[in-house]
Formats: structure tokens, C-alpha cells, sequence
């Protein structure tokens, strides 16, 4: 399980860089970044009370993983819809609020993610001191977001590219996170194994919107390039 949650941490990483991606300029993702950073520092007090099987403790509780899949699942809804906006281009003015909106939620999965590295780079570095590592890792923070945010405007120059791969990179934290909340404990196999319909109906409908997607997606925005 902790390295599946790891996994997850990283695709939110890409996610928030991703989104960061599509404002111009540098001053909002500079802004982010050392919002970030400022996080990273002031919350370094809170991180070295936490032990190593403190940490494994939370990933272990299943009802937090509940929680976490709860949370995640709001996120990667708002930064869906934020990327429909930018395709749609709304004309009226509730849409061009609702788009307006959505702009100033930059994704907020950075700063657990944040507070975890944080932790685990304490654990990995013993002899330094805390404020020390603290500083380092949030002006490691600031290069890592802005570094890799202008790199991916270089990979990918084309907003149409870069909002594909943020589509898809928010669907893998989606199904992640829902596989993350999962109970992985193994219980004995019964004699009769009745037919789970629930999650039969659940994994049908996830492949059945996976299909939608990847089929209207390409088609409504062709219809939009010619309008």
C-alpha cells in the first residue's frame, strides 16, 4: 500500500505542475512555488513530531484513505473542469465566471504531498538540522515547480497537447485514489464465492466513462475548432 500512495504522490506532482503549466508567464507559477516553499517551512515544526510508524499508521487507517479518496476525487473534478474551460471558451457571463473560477484554483494535493516528503526527508537525514533541511527542501520546492512547469511549456508549446496529458494524468490520481482506499487486508475465500455486483457495476461504469472520453473528447473538440 505505501507504495502504491507513493505513486500516487507522484502523479499529483506531475498534475500540479501540469496545471501550472497553463498560466502565462512566470508570476503566478512563482507565486505558487514560494507559497509552496512557505508551506514546506512553516510546517516543518508539525513534521518532525511525526515518526516513521506514525506515518505508516495513516496509510495503514483505512477510514483516512476513505477520506483522502473523498478529497482527491473534489480536486480532480475542479482541475477537470477547469480544463473543459480553457476547450470550451465559454461566451455568457455565468459561464465566463464559472471559468474565471476555476482559474483560481490551482490544485491544493501539492501541499499533503509536501508535507509528506517533508517528513520522510527528516527521517532519511538525522544528523542535519530540521530548520536546515526544512529550507533546502522548500527551495528545492521552488526549482522543481518552476523548472519542471517551464519545461513542460518547452515539451509541449501546444495548450491542446498539455490539457490532454493533464486530462489523463487526473484521471491515473483518480483511479489511484480510489484503488488507495481499497481494504488490502486478505481474508480466507469462502466455499461459495457469490458474484460481487457492486463492484462489477463499479469497474463497468469507470471502463464505460474511460470509453466516453476517449471517444467524444477528440470530437467535441474538432466541433469547437470550427465554431
Amino acid at each position: 500500500m505505501e507504495l502504491l500512495v507513493q505513486i500516487l504522490l507522484l502523479f499529483i506532482i506531475v498534475a500540479s505542475v501540469l496545471r501550472l503549466s497553463f498560466e502565462r508567464g512566470w508570476i503566478i507559477p512563482t507565486l505558487f512555488a514560494v507559497v509552496a516553499a512557505v508551506f514546506v517551512y512553516l510546517t516543518y515544526p508539525y513534521a518532525i513530531e511525526q515518526t516513521k510508524t506514525g506515518l505508516a499508521a495513516y496509510i495503514a487507517d483505512r477510514s483516512l484513505r476513505e477520506y483522502a479518496a473523498i478529497f482527491i476525487s473534489l480536486d480532480v473534478a475542479l482541475i477537470v473542469a477547469y480544463s473543459f474551460s480553457r476547450l470550451s471558451h465559454p461566451h455568457g457571463r455565468r459561464g465566463r465566471v464559472i471559468a474565471f473560477l476555476l482559474r483560481l484554483y490551482p490544485g491544493v494535493l501539492i501541499f499533503p504531498v509536501l508535507f509528506y516528503l517533508q517528513s520522510t526527508l527528516i527521517f532519511a537525514l538525522p544528523g542535519m538540522d530540521f530548520g536546515v533541511v526544512s529550507l533546502l527542501l522548500a527551495a528545492g520546492t521552488v526549482v522543481l515547480l518552476l523548472g519542471l512547469t517551464f519545461l513542460l511549456r518547452f515539451l509541449l508549446p501546444e495548450e491542446e497537447q498539455r490539457l490532454e496529458v493533464l486530462f489523463l494524468v487526473e484521471l491515473f490520481v483518480f483511479i489511484l485514489g480510489i484503488i488507495a482506499s481499497v481494504d488490502e487486508t486478505i481474508r480466507m475465500a469462502p466455499t461459495e464465492s457469490p458474484i460481487q455486483w457492486s463492484g462489477l457495476v463499479l469497474t463497468l461504469g469507470i471502463g464505460l466513462l474511460c470509453f466516453a472520453v476517449g471517444y467524444f473528447a477528440p470530437r467535441i473538440r474538432r466541433s469547437l475548432k470550427h465554431k
